[in-house]
């Protein structure tokens, strides 16, 4: 929370926007007017300015993200080239190992699923393109911490961390162990840190200059993830796809990926 004179005017529409997420999708403007700690009549006229220009909907007294928003979200996947380098990638990806393919990259502190292929199976894990997850759950939004500047490291260390399940890894300690263990072997694993019963796989996408550009990762069920043959063949096939991918971006390096050292020490810990 933000006190009303910390925000300028033009601001606070965009302040308020920021409350809308997959958990919390609805609000009413008391509701606002509570989180925010702002006088209604203030919530009211930046509520009115957002849907006025699309961006909120009102559906008797609540209000919803507007259509405006998926238009915008459209532009934004586009100016992303490396995107439409990758996409043709992540589709032989899903069809070579049947599980949901995902293009994350890092927004501040969050990582954000900007592209998404789904599996085709009936029973599969969705997830929405544009969802928005803390850099320290999730196997490709740890992995964009793990290479992550000191500045964003910092900041996720010295943050309150929401456990969204039992496996979220919150105690520093363990997130430091995941993030030394991602940047040792180039590869980062969760187990239901978000979702309950979900994996996830991730390897990274670097540049011309081995900078990490974007996550790529395999989402399923984690029972699938948790079987080693299934798994090493999903890291190879994935180790593969990012290799791929990233000199199609122009990286000429060495390919620095220690699979095998990953998966033993991932089955060491195994229950």
């Amino acid at each position: 929370m933000k006190p009303l004179e910390a925000i300028p005017t033009l601001e606070r529409p965009l302040y308020l926007l920021g409350f809308f997420s997959e958990e919390r999708p609805y609000w009413g403007l008391s509701e606002l007017a509570r989180a925010s700690g702002w006088p209604k009549a203030t919530c009211l006229r930046s509520l009115r300015a957002l849907e006025q220009h699309g961006l909120l909907m009102r559906e008797n007294d609540r209000y919803r993200l507007g259509t405006r928003l998926l238009h915008l979200g459209t532009l934004v996947k586009a100016a992303y080239p490396a995107r439409q380098v990758a996409l043709p990638f992540m589709q032989a990806l899903r069809d070579a190992t049947g599980q949901s393919v995902q293009w994350v990259v890092r927004d501040g502190l969050e990582g954000v699923y900007l592209e998404v292929v789904e599996a085709r199976s009936r029973v599969r894990l969705y997830i929405a393109p544009g969802r928005r997850a803390p850099l320290y759950a999730g196997a490709s939004t740890r992995l964009l911490l793990a290479f992550a500047p000191n500045t964003v490291q910092e900041g996720i260390f010295q943050s309150e961390r929401k456990r969204y399940t039992p496996a979220t890894p919150v105690a520093l300690q363990h997130l430091q162990e995941l993030l030394n263990q991602t940047r040792k072997t180039g590869f980062a694993v969760s187990f239901g840190e978000l979702e309950p019963h979900s994996a996830e796989l991730a390897a990274p996408i670097r540049g011309s200059e081995g900078e990490v550009l974007a996550a790529l990762s395999l989402a399923g069920a984690e029972a699938h993830h948790r079987d080693p043959k299934m798994l090493s063949g999903y890291l190879q096939a994935l180790s593969q796809s990012a290799r791929e991918i990233s000199e199609k971006l122009g990286f000429v390096g060495p390919w620095r990926a220690d699979l095998e050292g990953f998966l033993s020490s991932l089955l060491a810990v195994q229950p």
